[in-house]
């Protein structure tokens, strides 16, 4: 369980959030602005996208995503550990390294992002309202401490893709073509999973840099799920 704090936001209408690349070839937030009645929608300006950055805040949405990925990154990575003593292809290696090369660094931004938007913000002011995005009247308060509590289970029957403690098993016994084919098997499940927990936030939330890394995250286990499928294949 997390004790989470949220400092309220103003609420501001994010119309469309999507992929797009900008002259320096990073991944941005592409933000429509509204038009008055009966008039069509436009592009924001970047002072327009810039001040719906500043002003919109994050939701409970943007936390739980995060407080789930976390959890559903660590077990990728428990994954990936058991690769190098039981594959037998060598693109099954190549992905587990990637795997772990891009969730190790996630998990870390995931967690300096609550740091800094929720747990800093939680200890500064524990007597806060709206906490964990929620209408409340900030009193629930933890007896370790002074931090405004708000219970998230964790649970792995709560997060698409997560992998059974069964499933885990026979992964960690098999060996050889079978770890393989059944790696590929579980991992895939996995991605899905992470891919919807993802489009489910960019639906959702409202903060532009978890946006950003929900949408970044939709790209790259999508990639990862057609690589694992051309191993299998022998390509």
């Amino acid at each position: 369980m997390r004790r989470l704090a949220l400092a309220a936001g103003t609420a501001l209408v994010l119309l469309g959030v999507s992929a797009c690349t900008g002259d320096d070839g990073e991944q941005s937030a592409n933000v429509i602005a509204p038009g008055a009645p009966g008039e069509a929608s436009t592009p924001a300006t970047a002072e327009q996208i810039a001040a719906l950055a500043e002003e919109q805040g994050h939701n409970e949405a943007d936390v739980t995503y995060l407080v789930k990925m976390i959890e559903h990154h660590s077990q990728a990575l428990e994954m990936t550990e058991l690769v190098e003593d039981r594959y037998e292809r060598d693109g099954i290696e190549r992905i587990a390294d990637r795997i772990s090369a891009a969730q190790g660094p996630e998990i870390s931004a995931m967690e300096s992002w609550l740091e800094e938007n929720v747990f800093g913000p939680a200890r500064e002011n524990p007597a806060h309202q709206n906490f964990c995005g929620l209408e409340g009247d900030g009193s629930h308060h933890s007896s370790e401490d002074d931090v405004v509590e708000c219970d998230l289970q964790v649970d792995h029957e709560d997060m698409e893709g997560m992998v059974s403690d069964e499933d885990m098993q026979r992964l960690t016994n098999a060996e050889g073509d079978d770890f393989d084919q059944l790696f590929v098997e579980l991992m895939t499940f996995h991605h899905q999973g992470a891919v919807t927990m993802a489009e489910e936030v960019m639906a959702q939330g409202k903060d532009q840099t978890v946006l950003k890394m929900a949408n970044d995250l939709i790209a790259e286990q999508n990639t990862e799920i057609a690589r694992m499928e051309k191993v299998l294949a022998g390509d």
